[in-house]
Order: structure tokens, then C-alpha cells, then sequence
């Protein structure tokens, strides 16, 4: 797309990065059927998130930094996956994968999807992932601190994982999945699903083209960042507006969204920002401001 030449105005934010949806696929409780199939899983070359449950063996085992370097998401699913907490339990999992991994926390999912963790996160993390079945749309008002999450049913074919994307895709809206592991395992991992339909199901996903396939951080980062920068104070300066927000608490450094424009020059720092013709401009969210002159 050619660079716009029109009037300076019309910024705008590229809902989902200039994807028509997205979708995170994340595993909970360090289950030994997510271990002993990993090399599968990561074969797939989609981020997921591992949300470790701390206090289990399976926590420590070397897959975890593997899958760290292999770009997936390591998070918050404390250590002994109670409903009730005081944020000591939450605090004691993090300092374990922070330590023994090397890596900055800034997601949690809630054990059995217990309100107590939406006040525990919310001073914590970026977002916490809950139980509940729903979608989350661009600017919507899903609280990103008991953010939706579907869980297939036992042995859910690929088909009726493959509904789910569609329906995200077809509103345009972010799908979080949930799996606890895979059918054939010794782990008792919760409502398990089949390997090969999951495996299918993600290349099915991959294959339409036009889906955001992320980690929660990632897809996260881009969602609450939009809203930040949507609500952001203009303010005006010779023939210039300056878009100004401010990023929530616990928010990953060098994160950017992709933006829009009628015409203008974009500017960060007094920097003008590079036209990618595939039809947007990067804006640091770390930079707080962005600058449109004529």
C-alpha cells in the first residue's frame, strides 16, 4: 500500500496488527502429557503459553526453558493451585519461574478460574486468564484481569475446535484456549483432548491465513495497548497533534502497535516514523506519545 498522501489526520489503531482475529492456545498445571509431547507441539511454530503450576515436579523439567527459547510464554498458575490465596501462593510461583528460568512473569491464569485472583493480579500482571467461555473484541470492556478462555470437552474433535476459531474470526475478536493435556497420559490432566485433533486443529488455523496465532503477552500486549493509545489527550501545537497515554501497570517493554493514517507526518522523539508498505506505521508504545504534523 502506497504511503497516505492525503491531510494530516485520521490516526488510527490496525485492530489485532492488520489480522482479521486472534487466538493464544495456552496449557495449564505442568501436565506430563504437555512434556512428553512437546517437540509436537513446538514443531507447530505457533507461541503458546505454559501456565506452570509451581509446586508440582513437572515444573522443574528442562522442556520449560526449552520451550522459553523456542519463543513460548511461560506464566502464572501458582504453586498449589488453590481457590483461595492471600497472593503469597501467586508470589511464591513467580519467584520460581523468574529464578529458575530466567524470565520476567507477566501473565497468570486462576486456578478453577477463582475471583480471588482477579485482585491478586491486578497489582501483579498484565492479565489473568480465567474459565469463563467468551470472546474479547478491540476497545471492548472484558476485564483483562478475568480475561475468557474456552475449554474443550474431553476428546473434542478437530472440527469442533476449528468452530471456535471461526466464530473469533467471524467477529473479529481474540479467542484464549485452554488445554490441560492429551488423551493416552498418566497425568489426570482435566477434560483432555486428542494430540492429532489438536495438531490438525492448529494447522487448520494457521492455514486460513488472516489469524493472529500468539502467546497472552503478546496478543495481550497489542490489546490493552490499543485501548491505552485510543483513550489517549491530544493536544495541538502549530498545525500538530500529539497523541499522549499512559500504559497500565506491569505492561512488557518494546511493544508497538501498528497504526494509520489520512496523510501527515508520524513522528516519536522528534524521529519521523518509516511508512511499511504493507500498510502501517510502528509506534512504540514505551515512547507514550506519538506526534501527526503536515
Amino acid at each position: 500500500m502506497a504511503k497516505p498522501s492525503g491531510a494530516a489526520g485520521g490516526f488510527r489503531v490496525i485492530n489485532w496488527a492488520g489480522f482479521t482475529g486472534a487466538v493464544s492456545y495456552t496449557f495449564d498445571d505442568s501436565n506430563s502429557s504437555q512434556i512428553q509431547n512437546y517437540d509436537t507441539l513446538n514443531a507447530l511454530d505457533v507461541p503458546f503459553t505454559f501456565y506452570l503450576q509451581t509446586g508440582k515436579s513437572e515444573s522443574t523439567n528442562s522442556v520449560w526453558q526449552r520451550a522459553l527459547s523456542d519463543g513460548h510464554e511461560l506464566g502464572n498458575h501458582t504453586k498449589s493451585h488453590s481457590s483461595n490465596d492471600s497472593g503469597a501462593d501467586t508470589d511464591a510461583a513467580t519467584q520460581f519461574i523468574e529464578s529458575r528460568f530466567g524470565t520476567k512473569v507477566w501473565t497468570m491464569a486462576a486456578p478453577n478460574g477463582s475471583s480471588v485472583y482477579t485482585g491478586i493480579a491486578r497489582t501483579r500482571f498484565l492479565i489473568n486468564r480465567g474459565v469463563a467461555n467468551n470472546l474479547i473484541g478491540p476497545n471492548d470492556s472484558t476485564d483483562p484481569f478475568t480475561l475468557p478462555c474456552y475449554i474443550p470437552p474431553t476428546g473434542a474433535s478437530t472440527t469442533v475446535l476449528d468452530q471456535q476459531v471461526t466464530s473469533a474470526r467471524d467477529a473479529k475478536k481474540w479467542r484464549t484456549v485452554l488445554v490441560h493435556g492429551f488423551t493416552g497420559g498418566s497425568d489426570g490432566a482435566y477434560q483432555p483432548i486428542g494430540l492429532q485433533a489438536f495438531v490438525d486443529h492448529v494447522k487448520h488455523s494457521k492455514a486460513l491465513g488472516d489469524m493472529w496465532l500468539d502467546s497472552v503477552v503478546n496478543v495481550g500486549s497489542y490489546w490493552r495497548g490499543q485501548k491505552a493509545v485510543s483513550s489517549a489527550t491530544t493536544s495541538t501545537s502549530g498545525g500538530a497533534t500529539t497523541y499522549t497515554w499512559q500504559l497500565p501497570a506491569n505492561f512488557p517493554p518494546g511493544k508497538y502497535l501498528r497504526v494509520t493514517v489520512t496523510g501527515g507526518t508520524l513522528k516519536q522523539n522528534g524521529v519521523p516514523l518509516n511508512w511499511d508498505p504493507h500498510g502501517y506505521y510502528e509506534v512504540a508504545l514505551d515512547a507514550k506519545s506519538v506526534t501527526l504534523s503536515p
